[in-house]
């Protein structure tokens, strides 16, 4: 059974209306005079206690002509299931809105409508039999018409059709005054019902067929890459152009010349390969589905984390069996990297007796370094962790859900308005799948999931509660009673909203009110063995209000969907779909990343120590010396030397970092890992080849007196004797620092560590290994390096130098909390004030950028910069 509580809230709404509308009259009129028109005399004397009653009597009885009118509006607007208002407004509207939505979503209503599906605009004539068919006059100025379809608002169609939301407004003047099919005028509110033929400016343009191949154009890209990608034939690319041409983009530019696309453009790609070429590429369409699809395929959208050069897969196969989309990926990574920066931020200066070391950093669960490693490949180039989490900020709530995949393209549900309901044995899995991609995008009141505790717990296990508190957006509550009670209420509340602000649909709330977060609700449960009369009563005005629904084992209506072992849809109307899982641990694995980002905390572990050989250095006055550091290049005599081939000098990279050499097949896993042998072999002998004749030209040497790589047993390293190498030596530093008995022989091996510190390992060099396996924990250790050196030099009384080590590190990690409030501290010290207010105001910048308050240290720090400025 559904919960007492909203049959009761049902009852006192009616009698509520009972008591204000007959109360009123039975009282006035049972004790008290009817009022009159106050004569002559009375107006001459309005002190008199008759003529203030009177007028209090009046008053009354207008009071309750006004609340009576207004219910009685709201009453006729609900029956007639219209969004029009009533011409004539009270002050009592909101009230009555309020009592008579409150008895309407108590009762049993009609199954939800299903989302409306992308539709089509038809460019029609004033004077086609369609416009002949309205009884409209033919008009000099040509127009195209638009059919309503459920859910549909003036913002949403000016947004699709006309390219701009705010065109609503030359929707309402082209219709304003027409009588609709259905007798009802459109007015200036600008409410619309479906099945209604509206007209369009004639600039109106067609959305893209839901079944269009679509191609996101990436950095250097042109129309001949992309038709050798997709359709096999670079010489195809006259297709695309012939398709594409004279399309507006979304940066306002269109296609008029197959050599010049711009980085970002969505360009449709053909059906199918023509008929030579039938048998090789087969591609299978569906039939257009109905017009009440509640389901969006569409080609991938580049996710709000990823640039707009990404090239995205449609899916990830995970380790243990799970699907997920590219946005889940976006969603993971971008939970990874606020961890690592509010790490970073913290970060300590270590104390003079610390041993600085690499350390390794973790590794991450194979599911989330799977997910992390494909948004990485997505991502070109990859951005730092601080750029990723500041950019992916937004307020905006998610408009689509990806639920799988189908004919190689993504497959999207409408958000708002949700009617998901799945059953089968594969339907918890998907469930997951789906639930933890909305908590993930459930930062800053863009989301919030409603579900009941005990529903909850089934899906993910004993692992849940300690997780559940650190979930951004999440509502657990007892029971599914509760649960639809609390959607109920939001429901209530959110009509309000829309009612006060004279608006149709949340997402014209959101434009006129940005200050107001109203989150895309989604309320996630089982509905099996309970009663969904109720839930179905309030799911018919969902759409607009913003609110959706994931359900297990049952159906709202007629929608539902079954899934089987395989996670493919078998029905409903993402019948082929092959939908995203997660298993429950891999769920609890991803949800356990989300939840640190916001305050969860594992057990801490002891971080092992890196084995790092110390390797002797070749003398630093070698005429050869490689640098790592920072971006890649090698000098000879002091000047750089230009390889000609980029593999050529990257293959220096894992060999500096393996100072005992890397086989020829460890070499091309890591620079060529998408080729095979024998091209691999084939490219790394070339590379190579290349690498040793442009050394042997600028250093005017030859084969027999250095080889600069030397191969022995099947393993190749860098020359010792002939080659100095930056990371070496900052090896070795490091190595004498964790060896010295005092604080001055420290500073001086520390020292030699920060001439050699230019920058991060191989920068700008897009490999996985580095990033996770060198170059996170050299930058690491690295930066601990730098405030251990500042530190010491602050304390001997050598600020300056100080000053210079600290700002060294913030090059290197520039939102280090410590780093920058000691500069802060050293700059008022040195009497360099103005630079000391601008580094504090860059700094304040920084953490709110993150949403993080300073430590009560660095307030101390700026307080003292305000406190010697007031004496």
């Amino acid at each position: 059974m559904h919960s007492h509580r909203p049959t009761a809230a049902a009852i006192y709404s009616a009698l509520a209306l009972v008591v204000l509308i007959a109360g009123p009259p039975v009282v006035l009129l049972g004790f008290l005079d009817p009022p009159h028109i106050p004569t002559r005399a009375e107006l001459a004397t309005p002190g008199d206690p008759a003529f203030l009653v009177n007028a209090l009597l009046a008053t009354a009885w207008l009071c309750w002509l006004m609340f009576t009118w207004s219910v009685l509006a709201e009453l006729v607007r609900r029956l007639r299931n219209v969004h029009e208002r009533a011409v004539l407004r009270t002050p009592f509207q909101r009230l009555a809105a309020h009592l008579i939505t409150t008895i309407a979503i108590s009762a049993v209503a009609p199954a939800p409508q299903a989302v409306a599906a992308t539709v089509t605009v038809t460019a029609t004539p004033v004077d086609a039999p369609t416009a002949a068919q309205e009884g409209v006059a033919s008009e000099a100025v040509q127009h195209t018409t638009y059919r309503v379809k459920p859910h549909d608002t003036l913002w949403e169609i000016a947004k699709t059709h006309l390219g701009d939301p705010m065109r609503y407004q030359e929707i309402v003047k082209l219709n304003e005054g027409r009588q609709m099919t259905d007798g009802a005028t459109f007015t200036s509110d600008g409410w619309i019902r479906p099945g209604w033929v509206i007209r369009m400016p004639s600039d109106v343009k067609e959305p893209e067929p839901r079944h269009a191949r679509v191609h996101v154009v990436r950095e250097g890209e042109s129309l001949w890459d992309i038709a050798e990608r997709h359709l096999g034939d670079g010489k195809r690319y006259k297709e695309i152009f012939k398709l594409n041409k004279g399309r507006p983009q979304h940066d306002g530019g269109q296609l008029t010349h197959p050599g010049e696309i711009e980085t970002g453009w969505r360009l449709r790609l053909p059906e199918q390969a023509p008929a030579d070429r039938a048998a090789e590429r087969t591609i299978v369409r569906e039939p257009a589905p109905a017009p009440q699809e509640t389901v969006t395929p569409h080609a991938v959208e580049t996710p709000a984390a990823l640039p707009a050069h990404a090239a995205p897969r449609v899916s990830i196969a995970l380790p243990e069996g799970g699907m997920v989309g590219l946005s889940f990926a976006a969603g993971i990574a971008v939970a990874l990297a606020a961890v690592r920066v509010r790490q970073r931020v913290r970060r300590p200066i270590p104390g003079a007796s610390e041993a600085v070391q690499v350390v390794a950093l973790p590794k991450p669960e194979p599911a989330v370094q799977a997910v992390d490693e494909e948004f990485r490949q997505a991502t070109d180039p990859v951005p730092d962790d601080y750029d990723l989490v500041r950019d992916s900020f937004t307020t905006k709530p998610p408009a689509m859900l990806d639920v799988g995949i189908r004919d190689d393209q993504v497959v999207a549900v409408n958000l708002p308005g949700l009617n998901l309901c799945l059953s089968g044995d594969g339907a918890g899995d998907v469930v997951r799948a789906l639930f933890t991609a909305l908590i993930a995008q459930a930062e800053a009141h863009r989301v919030e999931l409603v579900m009941p505790s005990d529903d909850a717990a089934e899906l993910f296990g004993d692992d849940w509660d300690a997780l559940a508190m650190h979930l951004p957006g999440l509502t657990l509550t007892p029971t599914f009673d509760d649960a639809v009670t609390h959607v109920a209420s939001e429901h209530i509340h959110r009509t309000e909203l829309l009612q006060d602000a004279e608006v149709s649909d949340l997402a014209m709330l959101r434009a006129s009110r940005p200050d107001e977060l109203v989150p895309e609700l989604v309320l996630v449960g089982r509905l099996a063995g309970r009663d969904s009369s109720y839930l179905e009563s309030f799911m018919e005005y969902a759409p607009r209000l913003g609110i959706g629904a994931i359900l297990l084992e049952a159906r709202l209506g007629e929608d539902g969907c079954e899934v089987g072992t395989d996670f493919r849809a078998v029905s409903g109307d993402l019948d082929g779909a092959d939908l995203f899982h997660l298993s429950q641990q891999e769920a609890i694995v991803f949800l356990r990343r989300i939840a640190m980002q916001h305050g969860y905390e594992e057990p801490a572990e002891d971080e092992p120590a890196a084995e790092i050989p110390v390797v002797e250095n070749a003398p630093a006055t070698t005429r050869v010396r490689l640098l790592v550091l920072g971006e890649v290049r090698v000098e000879i005599d002091g000047e750089p030397v230009d390889i000609p081939t980029a593999k050529g000098m990257e293959m220096l990279v894992p060999l500096a970092v393996h100072p005992n050499g890397r086989t020829r097949e460890e070499i091309c896993a890591e620079l060529w890992p998408d080729v095979g042998e024998p091209q691999a072999g084939y490219r790394f002998h070339a590379a190579l080849s290349d690498l040793r004749k442009r050394l042997w030209a600028a250093t005017g040497t030859t084969r027999k007196e250095m080889n600069f790589i030397e191969a022995e047993s099947g393993t190749y390293r860098i020359d010792r004797e002939h080659v100095w190498i930056d990371l070496w030596e900052l090896h070795r530093a490091l190595a004498e620092a964790r060896k010295a008995t005092d604080s001055e022989g420290k500073a001086a091996a520390l020292d030699r560590a920060a001439e050699v510190c230019r920058g991060h390992l191989a920068n700008g060099a897009p490999y996985l290994w580095i990033d996770l396996d060198h170059r996170d924990p050299l930058t690491l250790a690295s930066v601990r390096a730098l405030l251990q050196l500042g530190g010491i030099h602050e304390k001997a009384g050598r600020p300056k130098r100080a000053l210079e080590v600290m700002e060294q590190a913030l090059t290197l990690d520039p939102i280090n909390e410590a780093a920058a409030a000691t500069v802060i501290r050293l700059l008022i010290g040195l009497g360099r004030r103005d630079e000391a207010r601008l580094r504090a105001q860059h700094l304040n910048a920084h953490l709110a950028s993150l949403d993080l308050e300073p430590t009560p240290e660095t307030q101390a720090v700026v307080r003292q910069l305000h406190t010697r400025r007031r004496s």
